[in-house]
């Protein structure tokens, strides 16, 4: 209420100014600044919760937390996660999934249902199941790809420069750098993507070692109840596999990005 008392003392302030002034162009500057405070005024008086907060947040920086959302832990195996009272560690299960349900039959659907049941039923501790879709880092294949499509034609070039040039030899080597075009036009020319389904499982402790290695037990034996019930090889993912559940980049790594990006603008360029 103060603010818009405010601003329409300043808009009085100068309309009466308009009036008093005798020159032409003071008397349009006082109109607008007389008109600009008042809007403001009025503004004031029905938004005043938009205004107030961002005046606040202007004088000072907000920091929502000065530490690392996590750490992994030395072994690769558990993520780690400081607290005051101690430490939590995560490890994550991973479970192969062979099948898709749209391949099933409903007996068969029912029948996973069942099995799955039984899953959820293997700890009473607090855990975690879900399916999560990631983008598939090609660059490195690709790469590689590349470099035997630059040696199959430099061997090509060679070749047919040389003094007498074996047709059999030509003829391979242009039927293998055709191979490598198709393969790399193939590769390029969609994104990959793969679907995981994992466990994830936390444990407190005192120090890192702790809660990593109560972590580390619980999801051993999620893995083997898991691979029993289900007829799979589940196993606790580590380093880099284990990064790609939570870590963005690994999710849609930069250089796949920044390749899709390449394709796209190529394609509408043309």
């Amino acid at each position: 209420m103060l603010i818009f008392t405010i601003f329409i003392a300043i808009s009085v302030l100068f309309a009466v100014g308009t009036l008093v002034s005798t020159n032409a162009i003071l008397t349009i500057l006082f109109s607008i600044i007389a008109l600009f405070f008042s809007v403001l005024g009025f503004s004031t008086r029905f938004y005043t919760y938009l205004y107030i907060p961002l005046f606040k947040s202007r004088k000072r920086n907000i920091v929502l937390s000065n530490n690392e959302a996590f750490l992994l832990s030395p072994s690769g195996n558990t993520i780690i996660v400081n607290d005051s009272a101690g430490t939590y560690a995560t490890a994550f299960v991973k479970i192969p999934i062979y099948r898709s349900s749209t391949e099933m039959t409903e007996s068969e659907k029912l029948d996973l249902g069942r099995t799955f049941s039984r899953v959820l039923t293997l700890t009473k501790e607090t855990t975690k199941f879900s399916s999560e879709m990631y983008v598939v880092n090609k660059d490195e294949y690709i790469n590689r790809v590349r470099s035997k499509l630059q040696d199959t034609s430099e061997k090509l070039r060679e070749e047919q420069a040389s003094e007498s040039p074996s047709p059999e030899k030509l003829g391979r080597l242009k039927g293998e750098l055709t191979m490598w075009e198709n393969l790399i036009s193939n590769i390029s020319s969609s994104r990959s993507e793969s679907l995981v389904t994992y466990n994830m499982i936390s444990a407190f402790g005192l120090n890192e070692e702790e809660a990593s290695s109560i972590a580390y037990q619980k999801a051993e034996e999620i893995a083997a109840g898991i691979s029993a019930a289900l007829g799979v090889t589940a196993y606790i993912a580590e380093g880099e596999e284990l990064l790609s559940l939570i870590e963005p980049n690994y999710m849609i790594p930069v250089e796949t990005v920044n390749e899709i990006i390449r394709q796209k603008s190529i394609k509408e360029g043309i």
